[in-house]
């Protein structure tokens, strides 16, 4: 798992208020021959009471020669296992100027020891995580000093640990700090009597049972004293002090752009400065989106990460006893959702009985606007009762209602609004509001992230803080436009979201009353900035790297290069190149062709993209895993349950377990279900086209078979319960001897090869013809998948292009320059090219060397021309054709007066070219407004529905979709419009995709 590279920190650092939670990570071995104490003595008197206010006295240190009075030692090994992935209180107080420390601030530091199950790449055994909340209170001199103030920031004052010699008691026999400490030292005690007694139950221990354990009754104050001791004699903790920025005048802080490609499966981001005495930002400085795991706060992510979410509320330690020091919003996370890797550990710590609890990924839920029957839950994998807490009660679910609406946002003019302005109680958020949701966390991770000491003592102008002046996201080619407009208002509602919940905005009213979110002073709220699809940015990508790095600026003399032959003798194409961009994602492959002018001379030329052709179905990487689990992962699960005893029986007792839902399957079947297929079935399926990816067709490899647990690192193997459930439903149909974790598997690149193949041979055949009469001069293939060789083979098989302009991104050579580079500077994951080619598209407007685009230039038309009833391939005939040569990026267009039948549930979608094998697009699903109106209306089908089209409306939050203009019954009478429901919906399934239903069989 990637641990955080540690910074050496100067001897003092500064601290950016109001940056939310800030973490510095340092690491520590103790040696034999370190020079630190290894164990403490400990004098208490033998009248003390458990917990009361006699403070056990240190009288020995290490080796230390002592005639003091010893009752008990606690060694190193003590403090640890008290310590061990606790989050504690940390006194770091401030210093007097004449020496020693006042009284505090005691709640504005926590610490989280790690004992590491391997030494780190530093030899470090240990990893210690500091937290400080950066919210700066008032002082009052009869309160408790709980947090640095504005005063201090003004007057420059240092915080520092305290040593042994200087008074601390005071801190100690604070009731909430010893209440922690007791809890901490109990939770342990009763840890390991749980580990001794196996599977027996173990009651929780009393207060005098917790005191026969105990060497006095304030050993857990020791234990802590010793902690605090180690931590000074180890001299790892710099002094802190708070940047002032209340002072005028005070310099402004240094912007920062964020970019952020946010996938159906797979999310990256990029962060990039410009220095407030520059006027452009360099691109070589870019950095890479950190996430921190919250859980395991040891743990930072970096590279593309997991689009999935799982609610879970962030705890740095005991919230209930820092509510009674005094300050009940310490240490408070705003969001309600964790992101990455941390929501993958998550889900597969899932019993079955919580509820929901999170999703594969937002971005294909889009469309569903519907709240939810049941409540979320959170991810509590220590709660034992039936149900986890509902996803409520932090400061992001107040200012959101049950849809998951934000309230700020919400029109006062729409029908029920009144009961949309109250914050959530019930957590019925529609999936298209997770979007906002998991944004929001990013956006705060990057605020944290880029106000951070380690990020900023990398930089200039470390005193600083960092202001986030745009976000430009990127979005599949051919997003619709309703779900690109659905993409626009989720994501501007997660930065407002983020800032309110953060502390950084207030709500204001304008002049008609609406509420806004309003900056504070200092921050200003982030443009939204989404105008470039994932293929033509991963074009510039390969632009830049060509024109701006190898010909420098010479776009003309890489274009003679590169020219295709047969557009050689063209006129019309001297001063021009076209790329083709075949972008393979998780979710949506993407089809671009643009042909890119220069204008100007020699090395001094401006390059005018035009884009010529772009389509996108949503047929991808996915739906590849999923095919080779029911082909490849699913046989041999199934010839070891026939071998079981079960025979020709295996087929409908797989069925049962993975197939569709029945009315003996219990919610926990269902779980199971879902955490085989995220756990299971799909990590071996990653693993088999992982081999894969190294298969050369013209020297083949052998076969070979792999055990079940080589598909699975330490990190990622899964839930236990999910192999005993599969091994019990066995073994309760009739399966002698099954084990799941004994199950051999085949690992054949030609059947791999084969599967993938009948997965995506018809669509890149049709997209290989339109290739090739667009007469482009390179391929490029982008996106992971692309880098399956069947992808590339069948390109080539199809003669559109020859093999050498073919550009696999993965092998492409970029430089030093190129954030997410792999070895040999090669682009490495070509998931990456979409995030770094947007920010090339945004500096390359006249703040990169070499490099002038005029990506503005890039107009992302509507590519609906042909809108009708889909069949169940999804394919739109020509019969079932409604509406034809729409043009939906003209405002003024409206759908034709042309009524068609309606006799049942139906999908509609549309394609762009005038031909029946052109693959179709979901989009919407008709169907009548509930089981009354369908035994109403059935009788009087056929209905003639006719369409008209809904115009944006910004300020309504309305988007550029359909609805009913009228509904006439076969009889010729008027149907109410609310009787049929038209709604968006882009994936076949309403239920949910197969990594959220776990549905990987049906009839």
């Amino acid at each position: 798992m990637p641990l955080n590279e540690l910074t050496k920190f100067p001897n003092l650092v500064s601290v950016i208020p109001g940056s939310g939670i800030q973490f510095l990570d340092f690491g520590f071995s103790l040696p034999k021959d370190a020079p630190v104490p290894r164990d403490w003595g400990f004098f208490e008197e033998r009248t003390a009471a458990l917990n009361d206010d006699t403070m056990p006295v240190l009288v020995r240190r290490g080796d230390e020669e002592t005639n003091r009075q010893e009752r008990y030692s606690i060694n190193v090994q003590q403090v640890v296992q008290m310590m061990d992935r606790n989050w504690m209180p940390i006194p770091l107080f401030r210093e007097e100027m004449g020496g020693g420390y006042f009284r505090g601030p005691t709640n504005w530091a926590r610490g989280c020891l790690v004992a590491l199950d391997e030494p780190d790449a530093d030899g470090n055994a240990y990893r210690f995580v500091l937290a400080l909340d950066t919210n700066l209170a008032d002082f009052f001199e009869e309160e408790a000093y709980l947090a640095p103030s504005p005063e201090d920031a003004r007057n420059g004052r240092s915080f520092s640990l305290p040593s042994r010699r200087d008074p601390l008691d005071w801190f100690l026999r604070e009731p909430w700090f010893k209440d922690w400490c007791l809890e901490a030292f109990k939770e342990m005690v009763e840890r390991d009597e749980r580990r001794r007694a196996g599977s027996r139950h173990v009651q929780p221990l009393s207060s005098d049972e917790l005191l026969e354990r105990m060497e006095g009754p304030h050993e857990h104050i020791a234990r802590y004293r010793a902690f605090i001791d180690l931590l000074h004699a180890l001299d790892i903790l710099p002094k802190l002090k708070v940047v002032d920025r209340s002072t005028e005048p005070r310099p402004a802080p240094v912007d920062v752009d964020m970019v952020i490609d946010l996938g159906n499966s797979r999310t990256c981001g990029l962060l990039i400065e410009t220095e407030p005495d520059q006027l452009g930002a360099d691109i070589t400085k870019a950095v890479k989106l950190q996430l921190r795991d919250l859980s395991r706060p040891e743990y930072v992510y970096s590279d593309p990460f997991e689009s999935r979410l799982e609610f879970s509320r962030a705890s740095f330690g005991r919230e209930h006893l820092s509510l009674r020091s005094g300050r009940p919003d310490a240490f408070s996370w705003p969001t309600v959702v964790r992101v990455g890797p941390e929501a993958t550990r998550l889900a597969s710590l899932r019993r079955g009985s919580e509820g929901s609890t999170g999703l594969s990924g937002p971005k294909r839920y889009l469309w569903d606007e519907d709240a939810r029957e049941d409540s979320w839950r959170f991810n509590a994998a220590d709660v034992h009762g039936e149900q986890a807490p509902v996803a409520t009660g932090v400061a992001f679910t107040t200012l959101i209602n049950d849809y998951g609406e934000a309230i700020h946002g919400i029109d006062m003019a729409m029908e029920g609004a009144d009961m949309r302005l109250l914050p959530s109680i019930r957590a019925l958020y529609s999936r298209r509001s997770l979007m906002s949701f998991v944004l929001a966390e990013v956006f705060l991770q990057a605020l944290c992230m880029m106000n951070s000491p380690s990020h900023r003592l990398r930089r200039r102008n470390a005193d600083l803080p960092r202001r986030l002046r745009r976000i430009i996201m990127t979005m599949p080619t051919a997003m619709t436009l309703a779900e690109r407009q659905i993409l626009q208002q989720q994501a501007e509602a997660a930065r407002d979201l983020a800032y309110l919940s953060l502390g950084l905005a207030d709500i204001d009213f304008d002049e008609n009353g609406a509420q806004k979110p309003v900056p504070k002073p200092d921050m200003r709220l982030p443009e939204v900035i989404l105008k470039w699809d994932e293929a033509s940015a991963t074009q510039a990508v390969y632009l830049y790297g060509q024109v701006a790095l190898q010909y420098s600026g010479d776009a003309r003399a890489f274009f003679d290069v590169m020219r295709h032959p047969g557009n050689a003798a063209d006129p019309q194409t001297r001063d021009s190149l076209r790329v083709a961009t075949l972008d393979v994602g998780g979710g949506t492959t993407d089809l671009v062709i643009t042909s890119f002018r220069a204008e100007g001379q020699g090395a001094n030329v401006t390059l005018f993209p035009k884009q010529e052709f772009r389509e996108g179905f949503n047929l991808a990487g996915d739906d590849a895993v999923f095919q080779v689990v029911r082909e490849l992962v699913l046989k041999p699960i199934r010839q070891a349950l026939a071998d079981s005893g079960l025979g020709e029986r295996a087929e409908s007792v797989l069925d049962r377990l993975l197939g569709a839902d029945h009315g003996e399957m219990h919610v926990s079947d269902q779980l199971r279900r879902q955490q085989f297929a995220a756990q299971v079935a799909a990590p071996i399926a990653l693993g088999m086209l992982a081999h894969y990816e190294t298969y050369d067709l013209t020297a083949p490899r052998d076969a070979e078979l792999r055990p079940f647990a080589s598909f699975f690192t330490a990190d990622s193997k899964p839930n236990d319960a999910v192999v005993a459930y599969i091994n019990q439903e066995a073994a309760r149909q009739g399966a002698r001897g099954f084990d799941l974790q004994q199950v051999v598997f085949l690992v054949d690149d030609t059947e791999t090869d084969r599967v993938v193949r009948s997965v995506f041979q018809e669509m890149l055949r049709a997209l290989s013809e339109v290739i090739w009469r667009y007469r482009a001069d390179v391929l490029l293939l982008a996106g992971r998948p692309s880098r399956l060789p069947a992808v590339r083979d069948i390109l080539v098989e199809t003669g559109a292009l020859p093999p050498h302009r073919i550009v696999p991104l993965h092998r492409f050579r970029v430089g030093q320059w190129y954030p997410f580079r792999g070895q040999n500077a090669t682009i490495g994951d070509p998931k990456t090219t979409a995030s770094v080619g947007a920010m090339i598209c945004l500096l390359g407007e006249g703040q990169l060397q070499n490099f002038n685009f005029r990506s503005d230039a890039l107009r992302l038309g509507s590519t609906a021309q042909f809108f009708g009833k889909l069949d169940r391939n999804n394919r739109l005939l020509d019969a079932d054709v409604y509406y034809r040569d729409m043009r939906l990026d003209a405002e003024d267009y409206d759908l034709p007066d042309a009524p068609f039948q309606f006799r049942g549930p139906m999908p509609l979608g549309f394609r762009q070219f005038p031909v029946d094998w052109w693959p179709a697009t979901r989009m919407y699903s008709l169907d009548y407004a509930n089981n009354e109106v369908a035994a109403e209306l059935n009788a009087r089908t056929p209905l003639n529905v006719t369409l008209r089209r809904r115009t944006r409306d910004v300020k309504k939050q309305v988007v550029d979709s359909f609805e009913p203009a009228s509904i006439i019954d076969a009889l010729g009478r008027t149907v109410p419009k609310n009787k049929l429901r038209l709604r968006l919906q882009s994936i076949d399934d309403q239920q949910g995709y197969w990594l959220d239903t776990g549905i990987l069989l049906d009839k």
